[in-house]
C-alpha cells in the first residue's frame, strides 16, 4: 500500500484542466444504468430480493441503491446486492441468456437477467448517504438495549402532574365528565350528604386527575388507548364496575336520573407505552369518608380502575375505589422513538438535515424525509480513505497516429553528403477520465493522505489519479471528469543525409491505455442528531455508534488512463520512399539524445 500525499503536486513542463462530461449536465449518466458485464462469480455477502415477474436490471440498480450497495446483479427474477467486484470473472455475453420477463426475448447483457451460472452486473448510481446512515443508527437502536437505554438517559423523564377536574355543572346533567388533558381519575370530591334519598349522584363535583407514571414517559392525550365500559346493566345493582386490566379511569358517563344507577359508562384508558396490565392493586376502603363532604383518594402513585357500589341506590352507596398503580414500559413511549437525522451537504452545495424514526421497520423506510437547513454546525461528512483497483483490462494498443499540429520538417537535397541537425518540437495532449457509476448524494472529503494500491495502479498510474481525485468535491454520477495534460517535447534529431537526396523528419504517436475499475472506500465523520417529541434532543460523534465497516460506504467507476504514450521519430527517404525508426522516447521527455544514437542512412 503507498500513501500520497495530495495537498501539492508540481509537474514541470506540463498544464492541466479539468473538463466536465458532457458540459457538466445535471443528469443520471449512462453509465450508471449500463451493465458492466456477465461474469460467473458474485463474491462477498450481501441482501438480495426476488423480483418476480417484474424482473430488470434497472429495478435492481435501483433496489440496491436504496439499500446502500456500489454492485447489483441479476440471474433470473433474483436481485443480488453487492459491495466486491467479481475481479477476472467476467465471460462473454452470451453466456448471459436468461430473460428478465418470460415474454421479452433478450440478446445482451444489458437486457438479460444472467445466465446459467452467471450473473448480469451493474453499477447502481448514486447512493443517498444520509439515508444509509440513519438507517444503520437505527438498526442499532433497535437491537442494542444497551445503546438504547444509555441514550434515553438524555431525555427529561415527565413528573406527574396534577389537576383537579371541575365537574361542578357537567355532572348536573346528562352526559360525560372527565379529566383534562389526558389526565387519569385518582380521587373524587362531593358534596355536603343530604341524607337518604336525598343525596343524590349530582352532589359529585370534582375529580383529582394525574398523568401517567414517569418511567412510561407518555405523551399525553394523544398517546392513549381507550374505550367505553358499558356498566349499564352491572351497576344496577351492588356490584364492582372496573376497567379491563391496564386501563384506569379517565371519565364517567351519567344519564338523566340523579340516581346511582344513572351512572352507566366508564372511559377507561391506558398509556400507549404501558403493558396492559396493572403493576398492583387494592381496594381502597371508602365507606366512610364518602359518606361526607370532602375527598375521597388512591394513595399516592395509584390510579382508579374502577368503583364498588352498595344495593342502595344514592351516592353515599359508592364503597369502595380499585386502586391500580401504572405497569412496566413496553417499549413503545415517546423516549423509545426519537428521530434520527444528520446534517449533509449535498452535491449542490445546499444544507439538508435528513432524518427518520428509529423504530421504522418498513423496508423502505417510510418515515424519511429531508428538509433544507442553514445551521452549519454539528454535521456529518464522507471522507476518502482508500482507492482500490478492482479489475483493470488488458492494455488496448492503439496503432501510431500523425501527432496532431506537427509539420514534418524537411532535410533539403544537397550535392554533397552531410549531417542535418534538427531540433523537433511539438505539444502533446493526454487525457485520462474519470467516471463515477456508483456514487453519493452528498459532498465529500478528500483527506490530507488516502491509500492507493500502487502495486495495481503503478506508482506513475498513482500520482495521476490521486491527482484527479484530489480535486473533486463530489462523487457522483453527474461529476465524472476529464483530466487534460498538455506537455512539450523537444527532440533533437541527427540525420545523415547522402548526396543529391532529401530526408522528412516525422512525429508518430502510440498510445496504450488501460481502463481500470476502481472502489473508493468512505468513512463517515462527524455527528448525527438523536430528538424527542418533549423537546429534548442530543447530538452524538456517528464513530461512537458506527463502527469497522458499519462506518464505511463505497464508490465504484472505471479510469481511462493513457499508460503508455511513445513518441517515434520516423525518417523517410524523399527519393526512394524508405522509412526508417530513427528512435522512440515517452512523450514528454525530451530525450535529445535518442536520435543520435542513430545514424540516419538512405541508402
Amino acid at each position: 500500500m503507498l500513501f500520497l500525499q495530495l495537498s501539492c503536486i508540481l509537474l514541470l513542463l506540463s498544464s492541466t484542466l479539468d473538463v466536465g462530461l458532457a458540459k457538466d449536465v445535471v443528469k443520471r449518466s449512462a453509465l450508471a444504468v449500463t451493465v458492466e458485464g456477465c461474469f460467473n462469480s458474485l463474491p462477498g455477502s450481501g441482501v438480495h430480493t426476488n423480483m418476480g415477474e417484474h424482473a430488470s436490471n434497472i429495478r435492481c440498480q435501483d433496489f440496491c441503491r436504496d439499500k446502500g450497495y456500489m454492485l447489483a446483479a441479476t440471474r433470473g427474477g433474483i436481485c443480488w446486492c453487492r459491495n466486491i467486484y467479481p475481479r477476472g470473472k467476467q465471460v462473454a455475453d452470451d453466456k448471459c441468456r436468461t430473460r428478465c420477463r418470460t415474454y421479452t426475448a433478450c440478446t445482451t447483457a444489458q437486457e438479460c437477467c444472467g445466465g446459467v451460472g452467471t450473473f448480469t452486473v451493474s453499477v447502481v448510481g448514486n447512493i443517498d448517504v444520509a439515508k444509509q446512515v440513519v438507517r444503520r443508527i437505527a438498526n442499532i437502536w433497535q437491537t442494542s438495549g444497551d445503546y438504547r437505554r444509555h441514550m434515553i438517559g438524555n431525555v427529561r423523564k415527565p413528573s406527574v402532574a396534577t389537576e383537579n377536574a371541575n365537574w361542578w355543572k357537567s355532572f348536573d346533567h346528562k352526559g360525560w365528565s372527565s379529566c383534562p388533558n389526558g389526565l387519569y381519575m385518582t380521587g373524587l370530591y362531593r358534596n355536603n350528604n343530604r341524607k337518604g334519598d336525598k343525596d343524590q349522584i349530582f352532589l359529585l363535583e370534582e375529580a383529582e386527575c394525574k398523568s401517567a407514571a414517569s418511567h412510561l414517559y407518555s405523551g399525553g392525550a394523544n398517546d392513549r388507548d381507550c374505550y367505553k365500559l358499558n356498566i349499564w346493566d352491572i351497576w344496577n345493582r351492588k356490584n364492582w364496575a372496573v376497567c379491563k386490566n391496564g386501563y384506569y379511569m379517565h371519565g364517567i358517563y351519567r344519564t338523566s336520573g340523579n340516581h346511582l344507577h344513572n351512572i352507566e359508562e366508564f372511559m377507561c384508558c391506558k398509556p400507549k407505552s404501558q403493558v396492559s396490565q396493572w403493576k398492583h392493586c387494592y381496594n381502597k376502603n371508602v365507606w366512610k369518608s364518602f359518606d361526607h363532604k370532602g375527598w375521597s383518594k388512591c394513595n399516592n402513585g395509584y390510579y382508579m380502575s374502577g368503583m364498588f357500589r352498595n344495593s342502595c341506590n344514592n351516592l353515599y352507596c359508592i364503597e369502595e375505589f380499585r386502586c391500580c398503580s401504572m405497569g412496566p414500559n413496553n417499549g413503545k413511549s415517546f423516549a423509545e422513538n426519537p428521530k434520527i437525522s444528520v446534517r449533509i451537504r449535498g452535491t449542490d452545495g445546499k444544507l439538508k438535515e435528513c432524518s427518520m424514526d428509529a423504530i421504522d421497520r418498513s423496508a423502505s423506510t417510510s418515515s424519511y424525509k429531508c428538509k433544507s437547513i442553514t445551521d452549519t454546525t454539528n454535521g456529518m461528512y464522507l471522507e476518502a480513505r482508500e482507492f482500490k483497483v478492482e479489475d483493470k483490462t488488458q492494455p488496448t494498443v492503439a496503432a501510431p497516429q500523425q501527432v496532431k499540429n506537427f509539420k514534418p520538417v524537411i532535410c533539403t537535397a544537397s550535392n554533397k553528403a552531410y549531417t542535418c541537425n534538427k531540433r523537433v518540437t511539438s505539444t502533446i495532449t493526454t487525457s485520462s477520465t474519470l467516471k463515477i457509476g456508483s456514487g453519493f448524494s452528498m459532498g465529500v472529503t478528500i483527506g490530507t493522505k488516502v491509500g492507493l494500491e500502487a502495486s495495481a495502479f503503478g506508482v506513475k498510474a498513482s500520482t495521476e489519479f490521486s491527482t484527479q481525485i484530489s480535486a473533486s468535491s463530489t462523487f457522483n454520477v453527474e461529476r465524472s471528469k476529464t483530466h487534460v495534460q498538455s506537455m512539450a517535447d523537444q527532440t533533437h534529431v541527427t540525420v545523415d543525409v547522402p548526396a543529391n537526396e532529401g530526408v522528412m523528419i516525422n512525429l508518430l504517436r502510440k498510445k496504450v491505455d488501460i481502463v481500470y475499475k476502481w472502489k473508493g472506500i468512505f468513512q463517515m465523520l462527524g455527528k448525527y442528531k438523536l430528538s424527542w417529541n418533549n423537546g429534548d434532543s442530543t447530538f452524538q460523534d456517528v464513530t461512537s455508534i458506527l463502527t469497522g465497516t458499519n462506518r464505511e460506504i463505497y464508490a465504484f467507476g472505471q479510469w481511462n488512463y493513457p499508460d503508455t504514450d511513445v513518441l517515434q521519430v520516423i525518417v523517410t527517404n524523399q527519393n526512394s520512399g524508405a522509412k526508417k525508426l530513427a528512435c522512440q522516447h515517452n512523450s514528454g521527455s525530451g530525450d535529445s539524445n535518442c536520435a543520435t544514437a542513430f545514424t540516419k542512412s538512405t541508402k
